[in-house]
């Protein structure tokens, strides 16, 4: 079936040009992309809970791979319908990494969004994690975060408690 031509306006091109849709596409977005604005836009534990979801959809999705439907006659490789979905697989995953990534680049300051931190990447590192050594380091330091930040919001009420004596 040929594709028609829809006029494109919308995005500031000339309407004058044109851009060819295939007729079998659905209205809206055929692609996906991730959103790394948004990504550094959220709190610790909405990209917690976001990792969370990607890291189970890819899990789930992952687990439907594995069918015999979406195999090969021989098995050991996925037919179409199986490839289609080892891509969605591959891009949650990288959506996931990309969230972790925002994590671990963050700098939160209050002890809750700093535990929320360390629970994004230890969920994540446990998850790819085949030594307990190295992980039990990333398990420390994130203990090690979460008291510092405590530390200082408990010094916090004192300096400014100082400082309101000293007016």
């Amino acid at each position: 079936m040929p594709n028609t031509t829809i006029q494109a306006a919308a995005e500031g091109l000339p309407v004058a040009e044109t851009l060819s849709r295939d007729p079998l596409a659905p209205r809206g977005r055929t692609s996906c992309d991730i959103d790394m604005p948004a990504l550094r836009k959220m709190g610790m534990k909405e990209l917690r809970d976001l990792r969370s979801a990607l890291h189970t959809a890819g899990e789930l999705i992952s687990g439907f791979c594995c069918q015999p439907r979406f195999l090969t006659e021989d098995g050991n490789n996925y037919n179409e319908p199986g490839n289609v979905l080892e891509d969605i697989c591959d891009f949650l995953g990288s959506y996931e990494q990309a969230a972790v990534n925002v994590s671990v680049a963050a700098k939160p300051t209050t002890s809750s969004e700093v535990e929320w931190r360390g629970w994004t990447i230890l969920g994540f590192e446990a998850d790819c994690a085949e030594d307990l050594v190295p992980f039990a380091v990333k398990a420390a330091e994130a203990v090690r975060d979460k008291a510092e930040a405590k530390s200082r919001e408990a010094r916090r009420p004192a300096m400014v408690d100082r400082a309101m004596n000293v007016l």
